[in-house]
């Protein structure tokens, strides 16, 4: 059979098309490699009682001890058990010799591959369709002798997760007597409601009442809807953003009324420093009033949880608030506090 010229021409072209693309998916193959500094391509098929199975076209299949696993690259996605929790649809890349897994929680650093239970495709059990969490902090003062001082701060945090839906409740109440007189009698309760849309990206809905006598709030509601954003949501880490337009209503306790729309930012961000429950928090909140620039609030919070025993745990904690149009000349716009509590978290 005689082949002419140009058609020899992309015939060879064809076979060399062939050849790269061969060399490119050798290239992109995912690789093991072993304490000893073996490196073999291949797929991981699981990881089992010790022992993780690799399937290798030159070799076959293999079982290797994980002891004497280094570090995997795998551009496919697997589930992880490791010794303390479960991280889900990951894949496994090397970076300055050390191994990580990039999981639908996060970027996670496995140290030792001995830490791993089991390995393979959908080897967790699912999410539970509904989660919840919470906590309740006391912090109290009784002394006498010069001044007879009585001190009771409680507060609560409740959060919610169906599915794509987040609840958050928050309550406090703060009473402070000096020498049978009252210094403080204020408490608060607050809503926040997240839709999720997309695995980051949520609508939030907000309302909140307050009474404060030391402020001279008699009253004082607040309502908005905004976006917010989850920038981490991992065993270790959360972080979230939201921005939300609200109409507020202040009625103060000398009898005049203030009401304006106004912007509300919200931050809260947790690190929790190991599996045991040590935390370090802030939470900061910026209200803005759209027709007075005068007229905004800071409150924050941060502090640091240490665990002392099973669900209870020790809390040092950092309040500040700045009213830069408080109710009356009379009230400071600065209020600055430092506590010691004990906190219940379930």
């Amino acid at each position: 059979m005689k082949v002419h010229r140009s058609h020899k021409s992309l015939l060879a072209l064809f076979t060399c098309l062939l050849a790269l693309a061969g060399a490119a998916g050798a290239a992109r193959a995912d690789r093991l490699f072993t304490t000893d500094g073996e490196s073999i391509p291949g797929t991981l098929v699981g990881l089992k009682e010790g022992n993780l199975v690799w399937s290798s076209e030159v070799f076959g299949d293999l079982v290797i001890d994980q002891h004497h696993i280094a570090r995997i690259e795998s551009g496919d996605h697997f589930d992880f058990k490791l010794s303390s929790r479960e991280l889900n649809n990951c894949w496994m890349f090397v970076q300055d010799d050390h191994q990580l897994l990039h999981c639908d929680e996060g970027v996670e650093v496995l140290s030792d591959w001995k830490l791993v239970v089991a390995a393979g495709e959908a080897v967790n059990d699912p999410k539970p369709l509904l989660t919840q969490k919470g906590n309740v902090n006391v912090a109290a003062e009784d002394s006498s002798g010069n001044n007879d001082i009585n001190k009771v701060d409680v507060t609560a945090r409740s959060e919610m997760r169906f599915i794509e839906s987040r609840h958050t409740l928050a309550l406090r109440y703060q009473e402070e007597q000096v020498d049978d007189t009252n210094a403080r009698n204020m408490w608060r309760s607050g809503y926040q409601y997240d839709q999720f849309f997309t695995d980051q990206w949520f609508v939030a809905g907000n309302a909140s009442y307050e009474e404060d006598e030391f402020k001279q709030i008699d009253q004082r509601t607040l309502a908005g809807m905004g976006m917010g954003y989850q920038f981490l949501e991992t065993s270790y880490f959360d972080l979230l953003g939201k921005g939300t337009v609200n109409y507020v209503d202040e009625q103060f306790t000398y009898g005049e009324d203030r009401a304006t729309p106004a912007f509300l930012w919200n931050l809260d961000f947790a690190w929790r420093f190991n599996d045991k429950g040590m935390e370090f928090f802030h939470r900061h909140a910026m209200l803005q009033a759209f027709e007075n620039n005068d007229d905004f609030e800071i409150t924050s919070t941060t502090g640091l949880k240490y665990p002392i025993n099973g669900h209870f745990s020790s809390v040092i904690r950092f309040e500040y608030d700045y009213d830069n149009l408080p109710a009356q000349d009379a009230v400071d716009k600065k209020d600055q506090k430092w506590s010691i509590g004990l906190t219940y978290d379930w």
